[in-house]
């Protein structure tokens, strides 16, 4: 071991000491007179001298590298933010301008409000806005964006109220089937799909048949679009037919919404 040791430090010390024999001949040269031999000794004494220096001449360089890959990474890092904002802002101008859109189009007095928290228990969907009984709004007011129906408020707070949507399971609408003209009632079928109870098996409901409401309930103003009908189904053992609905509303995505106030007056200024 101990001769393991001695050939090891010896190992690392042999280019020091070749360093060390390299300078002093260096020193000696110099009070030597010039000929070719000395020539020759301080060339290659140049020459070993410059070996040992270049690699400490590239510590400059390869800090300022690691600084530059630095800095790289920040400068793209905040780049990456700046798109994604300048994305999110695009977008959020055209949520804005479709329910611009419809506020003008349609002829309902409509009050605006954003989403500001979501109830993530399953089976019961429900929204907080931020807008409450402070700007008029009260319970059982229906609330829209500009694909359709979303729910209606059950519960209102000074500055904020909460919106029962469609997809909860104690949540539902009268409808009407816009091609055979029949009334129903919506309920939430589980996932993202509506059903509609209450169409007797003899009407002829049809595929992609848009799905609005009736307004029979006194909740929902009639017309509102609510989906589309995406599957049915008949049992000679059932009186009804099974109806299944794809809302037209994304509730997974939904962001921005509508109050729908009482058409025969306006919201309070």
């Amino acid at each position: 071991m101990n001769g393991f040791l001695a050939r090891l430090n010896l190992e690392n010390l042999e280019p020091w000491i070749a360093l060390v024999v390299a300078v002093v001949i260096s020193l000696a040269l110099m009070g030597t007179s010039d000929t070719q031999g000395t020539e020759l000794a301080r060339l290659r004494t140049t020459e070993i001298l410059e070996v040992f220096a270049r690699p400490f001449s590239l510590i400059p360089t390869v800090m300022n590298l690691q600084a530059e890959n630095t800095r790289l990474r920040k400068d793209n890092t905040a780049l990456r933010i700046q798109i994604s904002q300048a994305r999110e802002a695009v977008q959020e101008n055209e949520r804005l301008r479709r329910l611009l859109d419809y506020k003008d189009s349609t002829g309902l007095f409509l009050q605006a409000g954003e989403i500001i928290g979501r109830n993530p228990l399953p089976g019961v969907h429900s929204l907080l806005i931020n807008v409450g009984s402070a700007a008029g709004i009260a319970k059982h007011m229906a609330v829209v964006n500009d694909r359709g129906l979303v729910g209606q408020v059950v519960r209102v707070n000074a500055g904020s109220a909460v919106v029962q949507i469609l997809m909860d399971r104690n949540m539902g609408s009268a409808v009407r089937l816009s091609g055979c003209r029949a009334d129903g009632i919506t309920v939430w079928g589980g996932g993202q799909r509506l059903m509609i109870d209450g169409i007797p098996n003899s009407v002829p409901v049809r595929l992609g048949e848009e799905v609005i409401t009736s307004g029979l309930d006194g909740v929902f103003p009639e017309g509102i679009p609510v989906g589309m009908v995406v599957r049915t189904e008949r049992s000679s053992e059932k009186l009804f037919q099974l109806i299944e609905v794809e809302p037209a509303v994304d509730f997974t995505a939904i962001e921005e919404i509508f109050i729908v106030w009482d058409t025969k007056r306006r919201p309070a200024p």
